[in-house]
């Protein structure tokens, strides 16, 4: 876990007191003399408080680390200060903000089509061309840390971005815990570039824990080491020993490096060494403590350091590109929408129909620019087009619903006529500003400002929402009121959230 910051706001006011003595004095001759009068207690001498005094000494108190717990306690978070206020309290969403100073978001995946719909880069490259394509600016951004945890059965990535003049916000500070069937995104923004409040943010962040889950009960205990070497397990091998923790059965994880398999759980000694791994080598993995996992080779016991074994194999030199292109087709096909009927479309450039959506797939047909087609389907890149009889795919960059290349229709088949029954001949583009409702794939449903639903695709859009779009999120977008999708939605141009 990254290095915890522990900063505490105190704010007290002193009220001093004051405190009277009074005397007394005797009368004339002859008269009795009076008697003391007794002593006056605390309460008597003490001045009376003022209530604009009570007033500005509860105001000025301000309560740190400040747990909260959810309604079905389900989780638990420690927020930075009694100034974060609750926004919305739901098993798929939780939402704090601190004014507008700030924000936390909790999201929880818990079944498949939402464990689709989580977006965490898995390594800093990743993330990198992730926000290049957002910002192709190089100075647009800059990952100020970035670290991934790892146990048997889930994979924990934290990282922290500072936008600079590019987004609604300086700082966000993202941790995913990611399991096989479940996953919580928890994401921190921070508005101004305020070191402070970004320590206190993620220090919140990073308190976040999941109650009464036992898919989340083995957190990663050690992080994944860059440098290439084992590292030191901090405590013994009798304690390793002593904490180790036997699993019903076994699970397969990989070898993200070279490392040795012992027959201890310590690197005090290189005697210990009884084989080794290599990179993407499987290993069945029966039981861990906090710094290292054991593991079953065909019946004996070893020992392997928890820095080098993951969930998921690595790419090893040998392995051609064409592995990762088939897995790319492979996740456009699963994820293929169709629309049962078409709708017409044209090309804005010659432009290759091809077998498969991918690039390095057979082209079954070659258009020119301006060719109309009929749209009968897509996955998230690319549309499924019939031209000419023809059936294939043609990547989205390369169609529109508005024959923008300025030559003759050249499938006689085809009038060339819009069929999208949202469509209209408005081409305008306006803003909207509302509150999403709901999230699906690629398309957003918010109630706006003006008392209107819009649903909104926003598959090309530039999308600025660094806590991701969902429920609850209050967001402005341009969107093209020509209504040219397929499937009625408005276009978004662009959709900045908050």
């Amino acid at each position: 876990m990254l290095k915890k910051r522990v900063r505490v706001i105190l704010s007290a006011l002193g009220i001093s007191l004051a405190v009277m003595c009074l005397a007394t004095g005797c009368g004339g001759s002859g008269e009795k003399p009076k008697e003391t009068e007794p002593p006056q207690t605390e309460s008597e001498t003490k001045p009376p408080q003022t209530e604009s005094e009570t007033e500005t000494e509860s105001e000025t108190e301000l309560k740190t680390d400040v747990a909260y717990t959810s309604q079905d306690r389900s989780i638990r978070i420690t927020l930075p200060d009694s100034t974060w206020a609750v926004q919305q309290d739901a098993d798929e969403m939780r939402v704090f903000s601190s004014g507008k100073a700030a924000m936390i978001s909790i999201v929880h995946a818990a079944d498949a089509n939402a464990m689709r719909n989580i977006s965490v880069a898995e390594s800093e490259d990743e993330l990198k061309q992730s926000l290049t394509g957002q910002y192709p600016d190089a100075n647009a951004f800059e990952v100020v840390e970035f670290e991934k945890l790892s146990s048997a059965t889930i994979d924990t990535y934290e990282y922290v971005v500072k936008y600079n003049a590019t987004s609604m916000w300086v700082y966000a500070v993202t941790y995913g815990i990611i399991a096989d069937t479940q996953a919580y995104v928890i994401t921190g923004t921070v508005l101004d570039d305020n070191k402070a409040l970004l320590d206190s943010v993620q220090k919140s962040v990073e308190s976040f824990t999941v109650l009464r889950n036992n898919v989340f009960s083995a957190m990663p205990g050690s992080a994944v080491n860059q440098n290439g070497s084992e590292g030191q397990p901090g405590t013994d091998a009798a304690s390793q020993l002593a904490a180790m923790t036997t699993y019903g059965s076994g699970v397969t994880l990989y070898a993200s490096d070279t490392v040795n398999i012992r027959m201890e759980p310590s690197t005090e000694s290189d005697a210990s060494i009884i084989g080794s791994l290599t990179p993407g080598q499987a290993v069945t993995v029966v039981g861990e403590s906090s710094d290292w996992f054991k593991i079953d080779m065909n019946g004996s016991t070893g020992y392997v350091n928890k820095a080098f074994l993951v969930r998921t194999q690595v790419q090893t030199e040998t392995e051609s590109n064409s592995d990762q292109q088939a897995a790319q087709v492979s996740g456009e096909l699963n994820s293929y929408v169709d629309y049962g009927t078409s709708y017409t479309y044209y090309t804005t450039t010659e432009v290759n129909l091809r077998s498969q959506p991918g690039t390095e797939s057979g082209v079954v047909s070659s258009l020119g620019g301006g060719t109309s087609v009929k749209v009968v389907g897509e996955t998230p890149n690319w549309y499924m087009a019939v031209a000419n009889g023809v059936t294939g795919y043609i990547s989205k960059s390369y169609l529109s619903d508005t024959n923008t290349y300025g030559g003759e229709n050249t499938d006689p088949n085809q009038s060339g006529e819009n069929n999208n029954e949202a469509g209209g001949t408005n081409t305008n583009v306006g803003p909207v500003s509302g509150t999403i409702t709901s999230v699906g794939n690629n398309t957003i449903v918010i109630q706006g400002d003006d008392g209107n639903t819009y649903s909104i695709n926003y598959t090309d859009a530039a999308v600025n929402a660094g806590s991701g779009l969902q429920n609850g999120l209050y967001i402005s977008a341009m969107i093209d009121y020509s209504g040219t999708l397929p499937n009625g939605d408005l276009y978004a141009t662009s959709v900045t959230g908050y």
